[in-house]
């Protein structure tokens, strides 16, 4: 049995953010394997995080439609 995973709005905000590579991959890495064996958890509250996150703090280049 493989248990489920709870990803965070960091992981999403790192496996985006090529400031720190190191970082990056590792992250864009986890999300890979998690979406593989489709064991990868979040909320709500975390994509909304993420949301404003990368659409006005962090400024990652993402408008709010994408």
């Amino acid at each position: 049995m493989t248990a489920a995973i709870f990803v965070d709005t960091n992981v999403f905000l790192y496996a985006l953010d090529a400031a720190d590579s190191a970082k990056q991959a590792i992250a864009a890495a986890w999300l890979e394997r998690l979406w593989k064996e489709a064991t990868g958890r979040t909320s709500v509250q975390v994509l909304s995080e993420f949301h404003v996150n990368a659409t006005q703090k962090r400024r990652f280049g993402l408008s709010p439609d994408d």
